[in-house]
């Protein structure tokens, strides 16, 4: 079970500055050798800031996502060298605002283990469905604590 709140900052006019409460139910799994199964589904839930303006909308938000490890975890800085497809489907499930079409989205992306416990992430996202983008780049550095 994970919860994230977003925090209202950003430009309305870009879809942003809404506060929302997210809670999912995720799962991980590695079943046979490198095989690696993940996902989760869950809600997302504006509460405040400039809903209307920024066009926010309650959402029922899921997600499927299959890698293989390329690396042992000890081959730093490509510890750990995952590389995946997710899958990622996006309802709205209220009526404050126009539209309401589901929104379907491929990513192919990799995840890597740089060392003392810091790892890499990318990823491009691609709709399959009508959207207000071409595609999204991703990348970020996390800390494991």
């Amino acid at each position: 079970m994970n919860i994230d709140f977003r925090t209202p900052t950003g430009n309305a006019i870009h879809g942003d500055d809404v506060a929302a409460i997210i809670p999912q139910y995720q799962f991980w799994a590695n079943w046979w050798k490198g095989l690696l199964v993940r996902g989760g589904a869950g809600f997302t839930i504006p509460y405040a800031g400039e809903i209307s303006k920024a066009g926010a909308r309650s959402t029922f938000d899921a997600n499927v996502s299959v890698g293989y490890y390329m690396t042992p975890h000890d081959m730093t800085p490509f510890g750990d060298m995952v590389w995946y497809l997710a899958t990622n489907v996006n309802q709205a499930i209220d009526n404050r605002a126009d539209g309401g079409d589901t929104t379907v989205s491929l990513s192919p992306g990799f995840r890597t283990h740089l060392g003392m416990d810091w790892y890499m992430l990318g990823t491009v996202e691609v709709p399959v469905t009508s959207s207000i983008y071409d595609y999204q780049v991703m990348f970020a550095f996390m800390k494991v604590y």
